[in-house]
């Protein structure tokens, strides 16, 4: 008897664990601004929302990030031809603020949180600086898979004004840093 129960428990814990990789969704690729013989790609591994409140989520994002060279033809970087990359740094973690009145990309460098606050869908509202985390914010919080140039387009600026996205005060200044997560938290009301 002792037996069977040991038996049906771990076959139990098996097929859970079967069932819970089956059911996690497959990494998703992004590939980032091109710039200076270089395009970056990231591979967001798993997503999980650590907050909420009304008007907005606070998702993370377990990502690996790769840099590629560009091939060079006539002294010009050939950035169509560029493939992605067959491995990945480190797993880091980021956020996104998935909200129609704050939207905003959160990452953290040099021991500080930055936040992007977004004009989602504001083809104006996408500076070199900005443009990756747009394109991380539309895959974390929409799973949408978008291209640079696609962010300029006008089917992407319908598709958010229809989702509700409007122009966000707080996107003028750019960029938020903050010293710890608990003040990053803060700013989203969290």
């Amino acid at each position: 008897m002792w037996l069977k129960r040991v038996l049906f428990s771990t076959a139990f814990i098996c097929a859970s664990l079967a069932a819970a990789v089956a059911a996690q969704a497959p990494p998703m690729l992004i590939r980032g601004r091109c710039h200076m013989d270089e395009c970056s790609f990231t591979e967001i591994v798993t997503t999980k929302t650590v907050g909420a409140r009304p008007g907005g989520a606070l998702v993370s994002a377990k990502e690996r990030s790769a840099v590629v060279k560009a091939p060079m033809k006539n002294g010009e970087p050939q950035y169509n031809l560029v493939e992605p990359p067959k491995f990945f740094g480190l797993v880091k973690v980021s956020y996104a603020f998935c909200s129609t009145e704050r939207p905003a990309f959160v990452f953290y460098a040099d021991g500080k949180f930055y936040a992007h606050v977004l004009n989602v869908g504001d083809p104006t509202g996408v500076s070199g600086f900005n443009t990756d985390s747009h394109l991380l914010y539309w895959a974390i919080c929409h799973q949408k898979i978008l291209r640079e140039d696609e962010l300029a387009n006008e089917a992407v600026a319908k598709q958010a004004q229809e989702l509700g996205y409007h122009k966000v005060p707080e996107a003028d200044k750019g960029q938020y840093e903050f010293k710890s997560r608990r003040r990053m938290l803060r700013f989203f009301g969290l």
